[in-house]
């Protein structure tokens, strides 16, 4: 978002070391003793405030403590599937999970790698100690951009109201998304981005930000648009050039990415590869969480919160472009559940500026800052704590009883066996047998075999002619789904067990295999 104007010189600048302990006042010369620092032309070092590392600390360990948890995403079991396989057999040229098949760009090849590495190194728990450690930069991350500017005015200071508050919201818009995913990557270089063109940092960052997003996770798409939008906004309210800059190396380091990838600049052009085929645009809205999450779901109302916030911000200094470039966000929020979090961290700046005219404490008291750091570094300790113990994973939700039952009959990671199942359980199947899994769908299967598999779930009029089609051996469903029933009656096809919530179905054709 646009910087504010810099403030001219005050007669008496006040200049402060971030590590002292005392402010260095002016002589009566008016020039400040020691010699004068300075944060940006005309404007002077602002009073160092002890409290926002402390604030960022707490965030920091709250985020970690949601981060630590058991590992259980069914997206998680497919990356850490593929990462395995990279580090085993290299790049494959077509999905090795499906008996589908179907074309295999890897998009977050850099996180499955990680995940491979770190479960190497140290199973399940050192991927949980990954994420915690991403979960506590990502929490820090929420309050450098609820902080003001490097170069904003020395009148500018936050208070406990004005970081807290947007901090605490984004903190609860994450809770559902801190999962094992790459996106969480993209979260945190999403808000190194942000940061980084707030306060006018060396444009030269964003060419390592960017060839490492386009390398980790397809949201560097919506990261582009975002500094595209907010450069557009600052070239207009401050009438200059300059703020394009990030934007320029911003295009050199996605040029840098694309290289990187085997395929070369296959990462860059598969956005637009997705998105410009009907059939792939309809098998992509199958997924719900690029659908609206609603006006009844509780996030919805903190993104429209944040946004109203940061409107009124933008709009009590009549920055019109800046308005504008809110409602985008907003926008952009609502229309997918998964884009929330993207419009919360791009928020946050604008809204912890709004809050900083609500009276509260400020943060330059030390004591407070103390205790504060200490309860942020012992829930990181205790979040690293339980990352550590107890069982990695979390397989409660996972039909793991059917899919043993199967094994042991020798029909399940079988060639000479189709198994049709949802694409969580085929999620499941690839962690689970690697390339033997021989899945029907999971998390990045053809636009057909994803087509189809709605066409299942949903029960659609095709139904019949899909299941015909991919002529599956074995189907294993959710017992309170409607396919289940369909199948109880659709000759030629036996209940061979029910597990749990989960019915087993094998074809007339191995039943003797099925008992």
């Amino acid at each position: 978002m646009p910087t504010m104007a810099a403030a001219p010189v005050a007669s008496s600048p006040v200049t402060h070391d971030p590590d002292a302990t005392e402010v260095v006042e002016s002589n009566d010369a008016g020039s400040a003793t020691p010699a004068d620092e300075f944060v940006g032309e005309g404007v002077p070092e602002r009073t160092a405030q002890p409290g926002l590392g402390a604030l960022a600390w707490i965030s920091a360990g709250l985020v970690a403590l949601i981060a630590c948890r058991p590992l259980r995403d069914n997206s998680f079991l497919t990356h850490l599937a593929t990462g395995r396989e990279l580090l085993e057999r290299g790049f494959p040229t077509s999905n090795p999970f499906l008996f589908t098949g179907g074309d295999f760009p890897i998009p977050s090849w850099w996180w499955s790698g990680t995940l491979a590495v770190a479960e190497q190194m140290g199973g399940g728990a050192a991927i949980r100690v990954v994420m915690v450690g991403l979960g506590a930069l990502l929490g820090a991350s929420f309050v450098a951009l609820s902080r003001p500017e490097r170069r904003a005015a020395a009148s500018e200071v936050p208070t406990l109201v004005s970081v807290a508050v947007p901090v605490g919201l984004a903190i609860f818009v994450m809770l559902p998304y801190m999962t094992p995913r790459p996106h969480v990557a993209g979260f945190l270089l999403l808000a190194a981005v942000v940061i980084v063109w707030r306060d006018d940092r060396s444009p030269w960052w964003m060419v390592p930000l960017f060839a490492a997003w386009v390398n980790v996770h397809g949201t560097w798409l919506y990261g582009l648009a975002i500094l595209v939008l907010f450069s557009a906004c600052a070239s207009i309210e401050q009438r200059s050039w300059r703020r394009w800059y990030p934007v320029a190396t911003a295009f050199v380091g996605v040029a840098v990415g694309g290289i990187w990838y085997p395929e070369r600049f296959r990462l860059v052009g598969l956005p637009f590869e997705q998105f410009g085929d009907d059939r792939a645009r309809e098998a992509i809205a199958s997924y719900k969480e690029w659908q609206p999450a609603g006006f009844g779901h509780p996030l919805t109302w903190i993104v429209l919160g944040l946004g109203a916030a940061a409107l009124l911000a933008v709009v009590r200094q009549r920055r019109w472009p800046s308005a504008a470039a809110v409602v985008v966000l907003i926008g952009l929020g609502l229309s997918a559940g998964r884009l929330l979090p993207i419009a919360t961290i791009s928020l946050l700046p604008w809204a912890g500026q709004a809050f900083r005219s609500v009276g509260s404490p400020g943060l330059t008291a030390r004591r407070p800052a103390m205790i504060g750091r200490v309860v942020g570094v012992a829930m990181v300790v205790v979040a690293l704590a339980l990352a550590l113990v107890g069982s990695a994973y979390d397989l409660d939700r996972y039909p793991v009883g059917a899919v043993d039952w199967l094994e042991a009959r020798g029909l399940v990671a079988s060639e000479s066996v189709r198994v049709v199942a949802p694409d969580d359980v085929g999620n499941y199947l690839d962690w689970r047998f690697g390339d033997r899994a021989n899945a029907f769908v999971d998390d990045r299967p053809s636009v057909d075999a994803l087509l189809d598999h709605r066409s299942l779930s949903k029960l659609r009029d095709d139904w019949p002619q899909v299941l015909d089609r991919v002529d599956p051996d074995v189907v294993v469903w959710p017992t309170d789904k409607p396919l289940t029933a369909q199948l109880d009656e659709r000759a030629g096809w036996t209940r061979a067990v029910t597990i749990g919530d989960v019915a087993v179905f094998c074809r007339d054709r191995i039943a003797a295999r099925c008992s």
